[in-house]
């Protein structure tokens, strides 16, 4: 606890200093070959937080933390205005953009891509998907089918 009383019991400054400032260059780089072979990304690329499908997509992720670890999806979200993010980390503009360009995703577009463990995309949807569905999808998969095989 900090005690403004006694200065010796309060936290260093570049501790608080660290906690209250989010250092804008540890901003991660990121490449869909660095994830190949050992996750699914769910891509969600929106204009913005305020998005109520960006929303509703959100929402139905974190209700499903279970499927989604159990099938070994991360999520990667590509915002216009905002912080674009890749499992919970600040994502570089730069890999943003080029995320965009390669999946040829306008900023102001809603999209939802599903991208598989060999690197290539498996679902595309211009509305917020539902979980449930999406599992169905990847559950399909010979991959998968395999994991599930393998697991019991």
């Amino acid at each position: 606890m900090s005690d403004p009383l006694n200065p010796s019991h309060s936290q260093p400054p570049e501790v608080a200093s660290i906690a209250a400032t989010p250092d804008r260059s540890q901003r991660v780089e990121f490449k869909l070959s660095d994830y190949q072979w050992q996750h699914r990304i769910l891509l969600v690329f929106a204009p913005s937080t305020d998005s109520s499908q960006y929303r509703q997509q959100m929402q139905e992720w974190q209700a499903n933390v279970v499927g989604t670890n159990d099938r070994d999806l991360k999520l990667v979200q590509i915002l216009a205005t905002g912080e674009s993010q890749v499992d919970g980390r600040s994502l570089s503009s730069v890999s943003a953009e080029s995320l965009r360009q390669q999946f040829k995703i306008t900023p102001e577009e809603f999209a939802v891509i599903l991208v598989g463990k060999d690197g290539t995309e498996k679902q595309r949807s211009q509305t917020s998907i539902d979980l449930a569905m999406l599992f169905r999808t990847i559950d399909a998969m010979p991959m998968r089918q395999q994991e599930m095989r393998s697991r019991q």
